[in-house]
C-alpha cells in the first residue's frame, strides 16, 4: 500500500469492521505476529469496499478512493490498471496440470501429482496446442509408465477441485469431461528439467478462449526487474504472485528421482523474491510486458528462508524447446533427453566485476571465460587450453546466422551452444596470446551428438 490512509477513515473503518463484522483483518489465531496471521495483508479492494461504508462515500469510485486517501497520480493510477490487465492476460496462457501415474504396487496403485503449465502455440479451430511444463511434473521414475500418459490440463477459470474436477486418495481423477485438457508428453529432459507437451484435437481448446505466450527476446535479465508467477499454487487452481528478480543466475541442485538418492543435478536458474509454493512448478515467470522470462521449478523450503524461489531462464528454455521439436521432427515419437553437437571443452570464470550503465540504470556482471580443458573433437582441433572466449556465432549450411553473441557470461555460451544442429558451423572468438582470431567448426551431420 502506497500511503497510510487518513486518521479519520481508519477510524471509521475499523469500526465498522469492529461493530458489523463485514471487514476481517485478519489474525483470529495469531498471538503477536510470531506465526504470521496477525500480519495478513489486506486486499485494496476490501478496504476501498470498507471505505464506502462511511457516510458520504457511497458512490465513491476506486479512482477517486486511490487518489483521495493513498494520494496516487494518474500515472501510477494507469500503471496499475496496466500491470492489472498484463497480469490477467497472462492468467488466460496458464493452466493447472494433473498428472496421473499407475504403480505395480499393491498398497499404491495410482497417484496424482499436481503442477503448472503455460500454453506456447494454440491452434483453436482444431483444438491443437503446444504447452511448456517441468520434467518433474510428468515424470516419476518410481512409476510404471516412468513419464506420465495420462496428463490433463485445466484452463483458467475450470480447474477447481470439486467442481471441475475430482480425485481420490486412490489417485482416480473424474468428472472432468467438460474441462480437462488431455495432452501427451511429446519430449522431456531430466537434466534441464523441462518437458514439451502435444494437445490434438481438444474441444475445450476449440470453445474456450486460450492467449499463447510468449518469451521475452532479451538473453539476460537484471536484479529488481518486476516479474510475477503464475500457476496451481497448492494446487488451488491458477493463480499470480508479484515479486523481483533477486538473482539473475545462479546454480542449484535437484534430485528428480524417486528411486536414487543419489541422481541429483545442476539446474541453472534465476532467483525471485515472487511467492513459489508446492504445485508452481512449470508454471510461468513473466515480466511487466507479460512475456515469459522464466519457468518456474522450485523453491527453498528451509523453515528459516523466505522468499527464494527458482526459476529456469527463458534464454535457455525457448531454445531448449526449440530442440526438443527439432529432434521429435527427426523421431516421429517421444524422446527422452535431447541431442545436440558438443564443442568437448571444459571453462573457467578467471575474472569477473560489475559495472554500472548510468544510461540503462543497470549493474551488469562481466566474467572473463578461459577454456580450461580440451576433451576431445572437435575442440581438440580447434581450441587450445587457455583461449579467452569472446564471441560466438552459428551459421547454419544455407549461410543464415541463427545465433551472434557476445560472450559476458560463463553461462552464454552452454545456452548458444543448444541452438546448433549437425550440418551448421560454430564461430568461436577467441583471445589468444595478444591476438584475436575467429575459430571456424563445422558440425558434420551426424558427427559428435551429445545425449543430455
Amino acid at each position: 500500500m502506497k500511503k497510510i490512509i487518513s486518521l479519520i477513515v481508519c477510524i471509521c473503518i475499523a469500526a465498522t469492521a469492529f461493530f458489523c463484522g463485514c471487514f476481517d483483518l485478519g489474525g483470529k489465531s495469531g498471538r503477536d505476529g510470531r506465526d504470521g496471521l496477525d500480519g495478513q495483508d489486506v486486499s485494496i479492494y476490501e478496504i476501498y469496499e470498507a471505505a464506502k461504508t462511511v457516510p458520504g462515500n457511497e458512490n465513491l469510485t476506486l479512482d477517486e478512493f486511490l487518489k483521495k486517501y493513498l494520494s496516487y497520480s494518474q500515472s501510477e493510477l494507469s500503471d496499475l490498471v496496466n500491470k492489472q490487465k498484463v497480469i490477467n492476460r497472462s492468467l488466460m496462457s496458464s493452466c493447472s496440470i494433473l498428472s496421473r501415474f499407475s504403480y505395480n504396487s499393491s498398497s499404491t496403485r495410482n497417484k496424482v501429482y499436481m503442477g503448472s503449465g503455460v500454453f506456447l502455440w494454440v491452434d483453436k479451430a482444431v483444438g491443437d496446442a503446444y504447452v511448456v511444463t517441468n520434467c518433474h511434473v510428468v515424470y516419476d521414475d518410481s512409476s510404471r509408465e516412468v513419464f506420465c500418459d495420462d496428463v490433463r490440463l485445466y484452463l483458467y477459470g475450470q480447474d477447481v477441485k470439486g467442481i471441475n474436477f475430482t480425485y481420490d486418495g486412490y489417485g482416480n481423477i473424474a468428472n472432468d469431461d467438460s474441462y480437462a485438457i488431455h495432452a501427451r508428453v511429446m519430449a522431456a529432459s531430466v537434466t534441464y528439467d523441462i518437458a514439451l507437451l502435444q494437445v490434438k484435437g481438444s474441444e475445450v481448446i476449440k470453445n474456450n478462449e486460450i492467449i499463447a505466450a510468449s518469451f521475452c527476446a532479451a538473453e539476460d535479465v537484471h536484479v529488481g526487474e518486476f516479474v510475477y508467477a503464475v500457476g496451481n499454487a497448492s494446487g488451488e487452481g491458477v493463480s499470480a504472485a508479484e515479486g523481483i528478480i533477486s538473482k539473475d543466475s545462479e546454480y542449484i541442485s535437484l534430485n528428480l528421482s524417486d528411486v536414487s538418492s543419489t541422481s541429483s543435478k545442476s539446474y541453472r536458474v534465476m532467483r525471485t523474491s515472487a511467492a513459489i509454493n508446492h504445485g508452481n512448478s512449470g508454471g510461468g515467470l513473466f515480466n511487466a510486458s507479460g512475456e515469459l522470462v522464466a519457468i518456474v521449478n522450485s523453491k527453498d523450503d528451509e523453515s528459516d528462508v523466505d522468499n527464494m524461489g527458482y526459476a529456469l531462464p527463458a534464454s535457455n528454455v525457448k531454445r531448449l524447446l526449440k530442440l526438443m521439436y527439432d529432434n521429435y521432427a527427426v523421431n516421429g515419437r517421444f524422446t527422452e533427453g535431447i541431442s545436440r553437437p558438443m564443442l568437448n571443452v571444459e571453462t573457467t570464470i578467471i575474472d569477473s566485476y560489475a559495472k554500472y550503465d548510468n544510461d540503462t540504470g543497470l549493474a551488469e556482471i562481466y566474467e572473463t571465460v578461459q577454456v580450461s580443458s580440451v576433451n576431445g573433437m572437435p575442440a581438440i582441433k580447434n581450441l587450445k587450453v587457455g583461449d579467452e572466449i569472446r564471441a560466438l556465432k552459428i551459421t547454419d549450411s544455407n549461410g543464415t546466422v541463427k545465433e551472434s553473441i557476445k560472450v559476458t557470461r560463463r553461462h552464454h555460451i552452454g545456452d548458444v551452444m543448444l541452438s546448433a544442429r549437425g550440418g551448421d558451423t560454430l564461430t568461436v572468438t577467441v583471445k589468444r596470446g595478444n591476438e584475436e582470431v575467429d575459430v571456424n567448426i563445422l558440425f558434420n551431420s551426424d558427427y559428435n551428438l551429445h545425449y543430455d
